[in-house]
């Protein structure tokens, strides 16, 4: 199944040809639901099996085209890992913060 994934993201290179991960498993024929975890899953093991550089939108993915592309996407990343260690960091004060 991640072959024709290959094959489909080296159809959608660059961000305007982003793909949706619901038309991608339509496409491989995977049934699912609104959050397409397992189609998701494939799509990371896609890029690490064929060195891929997938990226992702708002729009749905992409193989990078650019620095500009690549350098978009690792901001992205790292607003989400920032916004990812605030939320643990308001959780353990809301958890512990009290506690002696």
């Amino acid at each position: 199944m991640i072959d024709k994934i290959k094959k489909i993201l080296e159809e959608h290179v660059g961000k305007k040809n982003a793909i949706s991960s619901a038309k991608i498993a339509d496409i491989i024929g995977v049934s699912e639901d609104d959050t397409h975890v397992f189609t998701r899953d494939l799509l990371l093991q896609a890029a690490e099996t064929y060195g891929l550089p997938l990226a992702a939108s708002n729009r749905g993915y992409y193989l990078i085209s650019n620095d500009t592309e690549y350098e978009e996407y690792m901001t992205s990343l790292d607003k989400r890992i920032e916004g990812i260690n605030k939320r643990k960091d308001i959780i353990t004060q809301n958890y512990k913060g009290d506690k002696k």
